[in-house]
């Protein structure tokens, strides 16, 4: 899978680059050696970068606190096993790995392809990437098997570009993993993301800058994003994630960020008046960590059409019929049946009668093919029903072209 492809299909590729930079500048040492490790002075455009001083403030404590409360809770679990979910470019793998922990990424497959070098180079055992979606299950359960034992799973920056139909699934696939090996635990910072966002803002600026600074910093995520983040999921209510985790069948309980006393790097940048501020901010109980209450069932491949594409083109028109699932593993390619055909066509049908799932990266191929094409009523699609129409329906991104 080319970039090219990634960046249009998958909306938090290119932020996964953003946070591992915000960990560099923030100065932790697993950080700024991996970002010499995976180059990223060559991956992340500079464009992405709003270089104001704020921002280059912000961010850095921000990701540190929401990185350190996870390894923080990660090492009190007693867990010896990690499935990261998401994991981007974290060096939270470097971390653990060399503390003789089990650690397995799991991100798109361009990612885990990239990662894969590093490992290679760095010949480190216990640590492993590989190619999944949150939303497949087949694909996560691939990648927790590869560990034995209870296993810690981690998602950290996921849920602001997930829908509510991606969130709700992304959440039984984690229960239903939880469910099938006792001992096992979930730790995640999102539904309490844009809290800490606030927590931190409001430490360490006066009230009158507060609302502003909230907005710069979820306005960058969306512009790095290209208009990736949904609102509706980054603004929700903790008490109504809570509410959807345990309607699904996980034990949940929020803890604080980070214990007591606990110091940042960030702290040698500021005055004694904002170490305080920032101390209590991190007390928060803003941290969502779970366990699986009971059994939990899941839709499988072997439940669902195996995803397959079949295209004909005809007087200028490109028939597409898309069978399966249509996520971040299959989603580009779709969007490389259209590449290939780009100059012959100025029409697409795309038929999603046998289509099981769409997810949010399978949206963005709807409307990178429709921009392409230049006019709204140059793509149709079709066949649609239950919940990939309902997706479609809600979804702003679908039907949206700038």
């Amino acid at each position: 899978m080319s970039d090219a492809i990634a960046k249009k299909t998958n909306a938090a590729f290119q932020t996964a680059k953003l946070t591992s930079y915000w960990l560099e500048l923030a100065g932790l040492p697993e950080a700024v050696e991996y970002s010499r490790l995976i180059h990223l002075d060559q991956e992340l455009d500079p464009k992405m970068i709003l270089h104001s001083r704020d921002m280059c403030f912000l961010n850095p404590v921000i990701h540190e606190i929401r990185y350190g409360s996870i390894n923080a809770f990660i090492e009190r679990s007693g867990c010896r096993n990690i499935l990261d979910i998401a994991c981007g470019y974290s060096p939270r793998g470097l971390l653990f790995a060399r503390k003789g922990y089990h650690y397995v990424g799991a991100d798109l497959p361009v990612v885990a392809e990239q990662l894969c070098e590093v490992v290679r180079e760095l010949h480190l055992e216990g640590l492993e990437y590989v190619g999944a979606d949150a939303t497949n299950y087949d694909s996560l359960k691939a990648a927790f098997d590869r560990m034995s034992g209870p296993v810690c799973i981690v998602v950290e920056g996921l849920g602001m570009y997930l829908s509510a139909h991606e969130a709700e699934t992304v959440r039984r696939n984690i229960t239903c993993l939880l469910s099938e090996r006792e001992g096992s635990c979930y730790v995640t910072t999102d539904p309490g993301n844009g809290y800490l966002f606030h927590a931190v803002i409001t430490s360490l600026y006066p009230p009158n800058q507060t609302m502003m600074r909230f907005g710069q910093l979820f306005e960058m995520y969306n512009w790095a994003s290209d208009g990736g983040i949904t609102y509706e999921t980054a603004k929700r209510p903790i008490e109504d994630d809570i509410e959807m985790y345990r309607r699904i069948g996980m034990t949940v309980e929020m803890v604080p960020l980070l214990p007591e006393g606990t110091r940042l790097r960030a702290f040698d940048r500021l005055p004694e008046e904002a170490v305080q501020a920032l101390s209590k901010a991190m007390t928060k109980p803003l941290l969502l960590t779970g366990s699986a209450a009971g059994v939990v069932s899941v839709k499988t491949e072997k439940d669902e059409v195996p995803f397959s594409l079949e295209s004909k083109k005809t007087d200028g028109m490109l028939q597409i019929k898309v069978s399966g699932r249509l996520d971040s593993l299959s989603a580009p390619e779709l969007m490389r049946c259209f590449e290939s055909s780009r100059d012959e066509i100025d029409r697409v049908v795309i038929d999603l009668s046998d289509t099981s799932f769409v997810s949010a990266a399978g949206g963005r191929v709807f409307y990178q093919i429709r921009k392409a094409l230049g006019e709204d009523n140059r793509l149709i699609l079709k066949g649609q029903s239950g919940e990939v129409a309902q997706e479609i329906e809600t979804d702003d991104i679908i039907r949206h072209v700038d």
